[in-house]
């Protein structure tokens, strides 16, 4: 693929990603129109839903068509000038919230003239109209940002939950290929998963679910290979794995590990405490 189709790739998901947002904030702008609708708030009780329902409509999308790009536009400077402790995020709202609606405030009564036939003088009208926007604009850029901070902090919850399973993956390889290592010395049909390791003088038995066999190599060097695999020592002797641990029983005061082929494996008190921890015993 070239640098070109990639930037192109990029620029079709950063597109896609800016007209879901602003579906979004339709959808949020959409719901408040029907509450103030219903509401019928400033004295607009007398006039019917439908009158009302178109006002708001005009007047709050008129907003958002005012406020989104002020806000994204002098958020973004007012991070890199406003002074320490004033650049935060609730800061940068609310000047570029009032700013909008000081903006907004002079487009508003042109808006109110059109279905009311307002008799107020334009100067007149522009304190109450600035008032107004403050705090419907406010609402709703207050609930857009919430709704943009749940966004990124989904966002960031997928981003963590992704690299949390990468590294489980990339920790569950790493185990395989170690204990593959071992597991590819035996004869072929003798590989299978790992039951447990048994040390006889110089050989060390290793057992799977294929089988048993004794190969030459030393202890302490098939547990180096097997230090990050699910499983646990016993025994100076002994290693076993801790899924294939079927049962567990008590023999005088010794404890004897079943493992799911029926072997019985022993615990010595040196690996008791280690053993009991592992298996919740």
């Amino acid at each position: 693929m070239t640098n070109r189709e990639i930037n192109h790739t990029n620029q079709y998901l950063i597109s896609g990603l800016e007209i879901k947002n602003i579906l979004s904030d339709c959808l949020v702008v959409a719901i408040f129109v029907l509450f103030l609708t219903f509401l019928k708030p400033f004295g607009m009780h007398q006039i019917s839903f439908l009158y009302s329902g178109a006002f708001w409509t005009i007047i709050c999308f008129s907003g958002y068509a005012v406020y989104s790009p002020v806000i994204k536009i002098l958020s973004a400077r007012l991070s890199n000038s406003l002074p320490q402790p004033f650049n935060n995020a609730a800061i940068r709202l609310i000047i570029s919230a009032l700013t909008a609606s000081a903006i907004m405030a002079l487009f508003a009564p042109f808006i109110i003239n059109l279905f009311f036939n307002s008799p107020e003088n334009y100067w007149q009208s522009l304190p109450m109209s600035f008032l107004a926007c403050v705090f419907i604009g406010g609402v709703i850029a207050g609930v857009s940002s919430i709704k943009s901070i749940l966004i990124r902090q989904n966002k960031q919850l997928q981003q963590s939950e992704k690299a949390l399973t990468n590294e489980s993956e990339k920790i569950e390889t790493i185990q395989n290929q170690q204990v593959n290592e071992l597991i590819n010395e035996l004869p072929l049909e003798k590989r299978g998963r790992l039951i447990c390791l048994q040390m006889d003088d110089h050989y060390l038995n290793i057992v799977t679910d294929k089988g048993q066999h004794l190969l030459l190599i030393r202890f302490k060097d098939a547990l180096l290979k097997l230090e990050n695999y699910d499983g646990f020592q016993t025994h100076r002797s002994w290693w076993v794995s801790r899924e294939a641990v079927a049962a567990s029983k008590k023999e005088g005061r010794k404890l004897i590990l079943i493992m799911e082929n029926g072997l019985k494996v022993p615990v010595s008190q040196t690996y008791l405490a280690n053993a009991k921890a592992a298996l919740n015993i």
